[in-house]
Formats: structure tokens, C-alpha cells, sequence
């Protein structure tokens, strides 16, 4: 978890461990700021006994576990139970678990794929590629032709970034042009002409950006912005790895650029087998 958290409470010997994004909590403040902050990505399953006995024995709080196993069969949304375990502390104020209600109550007026949207994304940002890719698929295969373009066009860029992220370059490289076809947003742009100057050499991605009536000015910008990205490669995403990789080959800076594919290639192998459960 990202964000330092002041701890008061007990801290657990065994974490809980959120199966489906990898997050390890040890303590109730650690449980209450990624409830707050990951209920898209929380189902009633993982609300069970097992969660529950942790609460108790890991804890402490026995109290909390009692309420909660009361209401597992009765509580109509996951959320319901959620507030309760909010409420159990002083991690979050009164005036903070209202916000977060009332964020959920609007949630559920959203429709299917705004809904599926936001799940996808939060997968995506734990780098949940696999499960990201499955949900954005059948956003795309469900979206209908009255969709909003510029929402089907996000779908078709956080999907890009999915495949990216597992090499999949092709595929990647297509989704983004679809991407900014339909939401006509820059990014999505820039990201296409990242992957094709990492999977070809500089004339091709020069004739690239002629075809589409950009100028050669764009090539200077876009390698410019790479090469300003992050140096330490291990503390970045495998797709900004990646756009520093094409940097360092359109730079003939072969021996940078061996070895951040390396370390890509090693990541991608962790990422797989942490993935694909």
C-alpha cells in the first residue's frame, strides 16, 4: 500500500491477504483504507468467515467480528457491511464514512459498463493486467453502437495499456488507434507511436507520423518525453519501461537498451505467474 498509514490499533503476526489484487493488510487502519478506497474490487465472498476470524484473532476485535457474522446473511449490499467495519474505529470520521456512502449510492446508479469500467481500472492500477484485459474485452464486446465514443475509446486505451503491460505489442498498438479514433485524445495517440518505435526502427516511425498529417517536430517530441521519463526502470510500469527501451534503440544505446529488456522480460515473468490464478 502506497500511502503511509498511522497505526494505533494491534498489528496482526498474519496478514489478510485481498486475493484478487495481492494487497497484504496487517492492521484494522490498513483495512480501513482499502476498504475505502478498493470497494469496486471487494466482493461478498471475500467478506466471509475467513476475513472475519482474522477481525477476531489477529485483531482483537471481537466485537466488530460478532456484528459482522450477523450480518453476512442479511446485509443486502456489500457496502452495508463495509460501513459497518468503517464505523467500528476512528481510522475515518463520521463526516468521511457519509462521503463514502453516499459515493457508493451514486455507484450504483450507474449503468453495467460504467460499473465494469471502474473495476477494470482498479485492476488495472494494482497491474492486475490479465484481469483488467477480461473485464475491458467485455466492455468492448458489450458496448452497443449507441455508446458514448469517448468512453468505448478510454476502454479501448486502458486496454492498450493492458496488453502492453504484457507484451503483447501488436495487439497494443491496434487498440490504442482505435482508441483515439474514437475519443480523439493525444495520449492515446502518443501511446500508438510508442509502440510502433519499439517494435521498428525511426524511418518507419517518421512515416508513421507523416501519414497521419503530423509533423517531424512530433518524432523530436514524442522521443523527447520518453527520454525524460524515469530513470530507475524498476520502480516504473513494464509499458514505461518499454517507452524507454524504444528510447534508448532509436538511440543506438543498444547496451541500455538490452538490459531494461531484461528486467522487462523478468518482471513479465512475475507478473504471469501472479496473475494467472
Amino acid at each position: 500500500m502506497s500511502q503511509l498509514i498511522l497505526c494505533t490499533s494491534k498489528v496482526a503476526e498474519t496478514p489478510f491477504t485481498f486475493l484478487n489484487t495481492k494487497v497484504e493488510i496487517y492492521t484494522y487502519e490498513e483495512l480501513c483504507f482499502y476498504i475505502y478506497n478498493n470497494t469496486i474490487l471487494i466482493s461478498k465472498s471475500t467478506l466471509s468467515e475467513k476475513l472475519f476470524e482474522w477481525i477476531r484473532d489477529e485483531l482483537g476485535m471481537n466485537e466488530l467480528a460478532d456484528k459482522l457474522i450477523g450480518l453476512a446473511n442479511k446485509a443486502t449490499f456489500v457496502q452495508d457491511l463495509l460501513i459497518e467495519i468503517l464505523s467500528a474505529g476512528n481510522y475515518y470520521t463520521i463526516e468521511e464514512i457519509k462521503t463514502y456512502a453516499e459515493a457508493w449510492q451514486k455507484y450504483r446508479k450507474l449503468d453495467m459498463l460504467h460499473r465494469e469500467k471502474m473495476r477494470a481500472d482498479g485492476y488495472l492500477a494494482y497491474r492486475r493486467y490479465i484481469k483488467a484485459a477480461t473485464f475491458y474485452d467485455d466492455i468492448i464486446e458489450k458496448a452497443d453502437a449507441s455508446a458514448d465514443p469517448v468512453f468505448v475509446g478510454n476502454i479501448y486505451h486502458n486496454r492498450g495499456v493492458a496488453a502492453a503491460n504484457n507484451m503483447d505489442l501488436n495487439a497494443a498498438k491496434d487498440f490504442f488507434m482505435e482508441a483515439y479514433r474514437l475519443n480523439d485524445n493525444p495520449d492515446s495517440l502518443k501511446s500508438y507511436f510508442y509502440i510502433v518505435a519499439i517494435t521498428s526502427d525511426t524511418a518507419t516511425l517518421r512515416t508513421e507520423i507523416r501519414n497521419l498529417g503530423l509533423p517531424d517536430e512530433y518524432l523530436e517530441e514524442i522521443m523527447t518525453e520518453i527520454g525524460e521519463s524515469k530513470d530507475d526502470v524498476r520502480e516504473m510500469t513494464i509499458f514505461a519501461m518499454l517507452q524507454r527501451a524504444a528510447y534508448n534503440k532509436m538511440n543506438k544505446d543498444m547496451t541500455d537498451y538490452d538490459k531494461r529488456m531484461d528486467i522487462i522480460l523478468s518482471e513479465l515473468k512475475d507478473d504471469f505467474r501472479s496473475q494467472a490464478i
